[in-house]
């Protein structure tokens, strides 16, 4: 394969990449420091637990339903800082960067 049929394909897959989860609102980390949840290839981290009153990450941390955001895919995602698993789950002005699916009725 030569060079520009290999940059082509990589810039193929970035751009298929962003396209998917380009939803994540700036305030949260610009679409660089969040990713699904869950146990599809994509995600990085387990889903959360639901708990009473909000819910809990792998690694301990809490967020109260109240401060969690709708997800606009169904799934779960989170936002951490320095787009690090052991990273602080990012909380901005507007809530937690916790993106939670909604029950449709």
């Amino acid at each position: 394969m030569n060079i520009a049929a290999l940059v082509a394909l990589a810039l193929l897959s970035l751009v298929s990449g962003a396209a998917a989860h380009s939803w994540y609102p700036y305030d949260c980390c610009s679409d660089r420091d969040c990713w699904p949840m869950g146990v599809d290839a994509d995600a990085r981290e387990p889903d959360p637990r639901i708990v009473p009153g909000g819910y809990l990450t792998h690694d301990g941390i809490f967020v109260a339903e109240r401060d969690t955001r709708p997800s606009r895919d169904g799934r779960f995602h989170v936002c951490r800082r320095g787009g690090a698993a052991a990273g602080s789950v990012i909380s901005t002005s507007q809530g937690v960067c916790l993106f939670v699916p909604r029950p449709t009725f």
